[in-house]
């Protein structure tokens, strides 16, 4: 009976092939299962570790396309009492297909390393470039800076901000400007962990404190026409001067955390001489770590305070140096004024009105001034 219907079917037609592809599409389909379950358990593996495993998964499952392979590559966590003062501090990167990813890091945000703590070095910081790491976040999808107050474990100055970065780039190379909600919530997760491994203190990120980068600014005093902060304490009646023109060079300045610097010329609006047609005014103050290393440079200027011999006559130029001692917004500050002027007479008549007004600018209390000196 089995072989006479065994012969019937294989004498079919049709039947034998039909078999044969229910049969193929059976196992396609299995392998198509199987191959299925191990993407989505490798995927699932890749969430789980991916930026030491604090990406909301939910959320960043949603961002991926879930008919492809996830591979983590550039796995970096460097946060927490261990750290020595990493350039990363925590970085990841999701790839699928050719092009697509999602990329997240974190760095801390650090000053410009000085060249010395003379006002021509610390104002070379403003034309400095910042390393790649450092301006990645400009072309990112979003980012969010965050403040650590207790500082960064591992530097040898206090770093008290980090910044956190992601990029979506799709499979075809493109950015993908939707999903915001959800990559602002993977930056939120890596800045909170950044914070407690460690021990910011602080307020917690927050998803609305995520942000699309700032639009890039040259400068942006220059595009507002304004001075420049550190130098906005000058008022040009203190030297006889008039009102800067066109034509005027642009006071240079730099606002910093432990020091801040001025360089302006000043048009004289009453001439001492013929030669008597600019002045130059320039202001430096420093503050915490930097203090030892000013006295060490500025050491045979200090000790020549107490002595200030007069100016020699028949010059082009004279300078009148100022210091002072007092404390700025609550900092034991050194701050230092410059008058350069045709005339002697003129510097040695308005230097001490020239840095009284500008310590009082700055809310400087305990005043004490240390001496003069001809330059």
């Amino acid at each position: 009976m089995l072989a006479a219907a065994w012969q019937r079917f294989t004498g079919h037609r049709v039947a034998p092939k039909a078999a044969l592809v229910v049969l193929a599409a059976a196992l396609v389909a299995g392998f198509l299962l199987v191959r299925s379950e191990r993407r989505d358990a490798r995927n699932a593996e890749v969430l789980e570790t991916a930026c030491g495993g604090v990406l909301p998964r939910a959320t960043v499952r949603g961002l991926l396309p879930g008919d492809e392979t996830w591979e983590l590559h550039g796995e970096l966590d460097l946060t927490g009492p261990s750290g020595r003062g990493p350039r990363t501090l925590l970085r990841c990167s999701v790839e699928w297909g050719e092009y697509g990813r999602l990329e997240l890091a974190a760095v801390p945000v650090l000053d410009v390393p000085l060249s010395g703590v003379r006002p021509r070095d610390i104002l070379a910081t403003r034309t400095a470039k910042e390393p790649d790491w450092a301006t990645a976040y400009r072309s990112a999808t979003t980012q969010v800076t965050a403040g650590c107050p207790a500082g960064l474990p591992g530097y040898p100055r206090p770093v008290t901000r980090f910044r956190v970065h992601a990029s979506l780039v799709h499979d075809d190379g493109s950015g993908i400007a939707r999903a915001a909600k959800e990559v602002r919530a993977a930056v939120t997760a890596v800045a909170n962990h950044v914070r407690e491994q460690g021990g910011c203190g602080g307020p917690a990120v927050k998803p609305s404190d995520v942000r699309p980068p700032p639009e890039p600014v040259e400068d942006p005093d220059e595009e507002s026409g304004e001075v420049v902060p550190s130098c906005r304490w000058f008022r040009p009646e203190l030297l006889d001067g008039r009102a800067r023109g066109r034509d005027d060079r642009e006071p240079d300045g730099v606002t910093g955390d432990d020091a801040d610097v001025c360089s302006l010329r000043v048009p004289r609006a009453k001439p001492a001489n013929r030669l008597d047609h600019f002045a130059q005014v320039g202001s430096v103050s420093w503050r915490g770590p930097l203090l030892p290393e000013v006295r060490t440079a500025y050491g045979a200027e200090l000790a020549a305070l107490s002595r200030a011999p007069e100016p020699e006559s028949g010059e082009k130029s004279y300078t009148l140096a100022v210091w002072a001692e007092s404390s700025c917004s609550g900092a034991r500050t050194l701050s230092r004024v410059t008058v350069t002027t045709a005339a002697a007479a003129v510097a040695a008549d308005r230097a001490d009105r020239i840095l009284a007004a500008y310590l009082a600018a700055s809310d400087c209390r305990a005043v004490k001034v240390l001496g003069k000196v001809w330059k």
